[in-house]
């Protein structure tokens, strides 16, 4: 099984708890605190969005600046990445600005993402 690109034994199946995760986050060795900012463009029927994601107390910040320095191999994020993103973000943070970027990667959008 692949989490965020991490991977974890086969007999955990679909049921690796979150905190596994976190922990594989938090000791991946990505230095977090070097970005301040995500900036991403979304696209979706020819509608361009500019979005800005600074929280850095945040699962999704961690997330994400381990998916823009360790994961991607392009700017375009790859949805199965944002679904897992969104997934765990929905139930280990809680403010209104990570739940809305939530909705928005909940969607088919395409991203383009970059840290700053």
């Amino acid at each position: 099984m692949f989490i965020l690109g991490f991977h974890f034994p086969a007999d955990m199946g679909n049921n690796v708890p979150d905190e596994k995760v976190v922990e594989k986050l938090d000791n991946s060795g990505v230095d977090f605190d070097s970005v301040n900012e995500i900036k991403m463009v979304s696209e979706s029927h020819g509608v361009k969005e500019e979005l800005s994601y600074t929280k850095k107390d945040t699962f999704m910040f961690k997330a994400l600046v381990h998916y823009v320095k360790a994961v991607a191999s392009t700017d375009y994020m790859i949805y199965t990445n944002r679904y897992q993103i969104s997934e765990l973000a929905k139930r280990l943070d809680s403010d209104d600005e990570t739940m809305a970027l939530c909705k928005k990667f909940d969607s088919m959008a395409q991203f383009k993402i970059v840290a700053a």
